[in-house]
């Protein structure tokens, strides 16, 4: 028996945990949603796969947030990688952390270890923001829209 999908690919992730456990099981969760993942366990494979694709969205757990950051900001190095966002996987949420992640490419962080759930709710949140959602057509039925006035925007 041969299975095919035919469903479309919602986005592709760059998933970065050195765990292979846990990036098996990351991995897992996004493709049963429908998203295509590429997977690494180290720092050469993910530079490798950023240089080799583009992506949609980096997943990145980290454990050290100075070494966190630097990475992060390795990852957004190349020209179509500025504007990617990150979620960042973290063991703590102290508000350095968040303000320091932020400044590197974080557009959110989640606590490890990591509900299946709370990650593709972020997952999706991370895909429609107003400069990633640009090149991605339409927003799905039942979305929220953010409807401008004046300098702000309200959902």
């Amino acid at each position: 028996m041969r299975f095919t999908r035919t469903d479309s690919v919602a986005s592709t992730a760059l998933v970065i945990d050195s765990d292979p456990l846990m990036l098996t099981a990351l991995g897992a969760v996004l493709d049963m949603q429908g998203h295509r993942c590429v997977l690494a366990r180290t720092e050469a494979l993910a530079m490798a796969s950023i240089t080799a694709g583009q992506f949609d969205l980096i997943i990145l757990s980290i454990d050290e947030l100075q070494q966190g950051c630097q990475f992060a900001a390795r990852l957004r190095a190349p020209e179509a990688n500025r504007d990617v966002p990150i979620i960042f996987l973290v063991p703590q949420l102290a508000p350095h952390w968040l303000s320091a992640l932020s400044a590197h490419g974080g557009v959110y962080c989640l606590l490890k270890p990591v509900d299946p759930y709370a990650l593709l709710d972020l997952v999706d949140k991370a895909l429609w923001l107003p400069h990633v959602a640009a090149g991605r057509g339409p927003l799905p039925a039942g979305h929220l829209t953010a409807q401008p006035q004046a300098d702000w925007v309200t959902l």
